[in-house]
This record gives C-alpha cells, sequence and structure tokens, in this order.
C-alpha cells in the first residue's frame, strides 16, 4: 500500500501570513489551504464533497503556536509507524492514499475535551486529519485516528467496490463498520482509552441496544446523526452509537476468538445473526 502524508502547516502559514495583512479568511483558507489538498484528497470520490472540506480558522493567533508545533512534528516517524499500521490490515488495494494532516481549530470544545484534540475524516479511501497540537499525547492519538480510518478504507474499498450494493444500508453496517475500526486501531495502541468507546460503561452500553439500537439495527431508514452521535435532548449518550457498535464486536471477537482482519469480510448483519445465536 502506498500511502501518501502531507503536513498543512506551511500552507496555513500562508493562509496566516495573508489574513494578517488584510485577506478575507474564506477565500484565503480556499486558494492557500484547500486548493493544494482538497482535489488531492477528492480523486477517488464519485461526487461533490465540498460540504466535508475542513473550514478556516479565525484564531490567527493561536492558530500561528499550532503551525509552528506541527512544523516539529517528526513525520518519518510518523509514516513509519502508520506504514505498519497498514500492513497489520491485510485487504488494501494498489491505490496511493494520501492523508493530509491539518490543525484543528482550538474553539472546538468537545474535540479538545472528548476527542484528544484529533479527529479524522474519510474521503472515499484517502483521509484527512485535523490536529490540535496543543493538546497534550496528540502524537499518538494521530496514530490510533489512522488505524481508525485506514480501517475505513480497506473496510470499504471491500464492501463498496468490490462487493458493491452487497450491503442494504441497514444501520447495523454503521455500527459495525466504527466498532471494527476502534476495533483495529486498539489491537495495535490498548494503551489509548478513547472517551467515544469508554464514557459508557459495558452495562451501560448493553442496556441501550436492548432498549433501543436492537429494534433499529436492520432498518434503513435510521437517523444516522442522532444514534451515532447520541443527543442530550433525546437521552441518546453523546457517540453511543460508536459504543455500542464497538461492545457488539468485541463481544463476537471474544466469543469465536478472531481479530479484526478476520471478520472483514464478514457481513455486519450475518455478524449480528450469528451474535444472536451464541
Amino acid at each position: 500500500m502506498n500511502i501518501v502524508f502531507y503536513n498543512a502547516h506551511r500552507e496555513v502559514q500562508n493562509y496566516i501570513d495573508r489574513v494578517k495583512n488584510g485577506g478575507a479568511p474564506d477565500i484565503c483558507w480556499e486558494e492557500e489551504v484547500m486548493a493544494a489538498y482538497w482535489q488531492k484528497l477528492c480523486c477517488y470520490a464519485p461526487f461533490d464533497l465540498s460540504e466535508r472540506k475542513p473550514k478556516p480558522i479565525t484564531d490567527i493567533a493561536t492558530l500561528e503556536k499550532q503551525c509552528d508545533l506541527l512544523a516539529m512534528l517528526d513525520m518519518n516517524a510518523l509514516e513509519s509507524d502508520c506504514r505498519k499500521t497498514a500492513s497489520a490490515l491485510p485487504g488494501g488495494d494498489d491505490d496511493p492514499i494520501t492523508v493530509v494532516l491539518f490543525p484543528g481549530d482550538n474553539m472546538q470544545t468537545i474535540v479538545n475535551e472528548k476527542q484528544n484534540g484529533v479527529v479524522g475524516t474519510s474521503v472515499f479511501g484517502n483521509m484527512y486529519i485535523t490536529v490540535n497540537p496543543l493538546i497534550p499525547g496528540y502524537e499518538d492519538w494521530i496514530r490510533y485516528v489512522f488505524a481508525h480510518e485506514y480501517h475505513h478504507a480497506v473496510w470499504g474499498g471491500y464492501w463498496f467496490v468490490t462487493h458493491g450494493g452487497e450491503l442494504e444500508n441497514r444501520f447495523i453496517d454503521s455500527l459495525i463498520i466504527d466498532g471494527e475500526a476502534d476495533s483495529f486501531a486498539r489491537e495495535l495502541f490498548p494503551a489509548l482509552k478513547p472517551l467515544w468507546l469508554f464514557g459508557m460503561t459495558e452495562d451501560e452500553c448493553n442496556a441501550i441496544w436492548e432498549r433501543t439500537y436492537k429494534a433499529l439495527a436492520e432498518k434503513t431508514d435510521v437517523d444516522y446523526a442522532l444514534y451515532m452521535f447520541g443527543s442530550e435532548e433525546k437521552d441518546i449518550p453523546w457517540c453511543a452509537g460508536y459504543a455500542v457498535g464497538y461492545m457488539l464486536v468485541q463481544k463476537y471477537l471474544r466469543l469465536t476468538h478472531q481479530s479484526t482482519a478476520d471478520i472483514l469480510t464478514l457481513k455486519p448483519v450475518d455478524l449480528l445473526k450469528e451474535l444472536n445465536a451464541m
């Protein structure tokens, strides 16, 4: 697997310089940062993904500090570690994967407090990772998030390209794809305990599964954002879908003594049927 890494700190510094000289943030961000990377990221996308673009960051003073720290990131070590991660999951194709690191907005409180300042976004096989280097330990979480998103790339290549059309777009697909991605990342980085997985106890995960998610599992018209990311108003805990999906995958792996690499080609609905029969 050919993985090409980019650290966007130089282009972001150009954006900072232009804004400090009176440039409009939206225009400068698009011309200096997005123009350098967005087409690379979207080269496999079958439709326009502009809504997934990282937004311009307007806290320029903080952004300068972030850029200085990102410039010191050891990209050789990061690339080496991420290639080892890729080698741990067979099944990738020969298409190169582009990975871009962008600074994350320091004003995103939830990302900073609950996601370790690091968030990954898949773009049809490629990915970008927004990073807030002001959050301690962010380097380790880049590696974790890469593993999660790389699993998405391989899983998506199998189910949406090689076996396109075989999934029925059931809610269980959404639960299992992220449950497997986090399981894969934790196999490689067991010391890291993401809050989106461990903010709920296993008993709490089981309870919400039985109370709400089990009845939705095989439906195709589920409100994805509500049940994956949660809602205080609807009494759905934050990122409950991720925690429940991880619980299901972990339970299956324990009972079958397999790894995430072993079950990548197992249809999510079949995984659920086998789990219910155990």
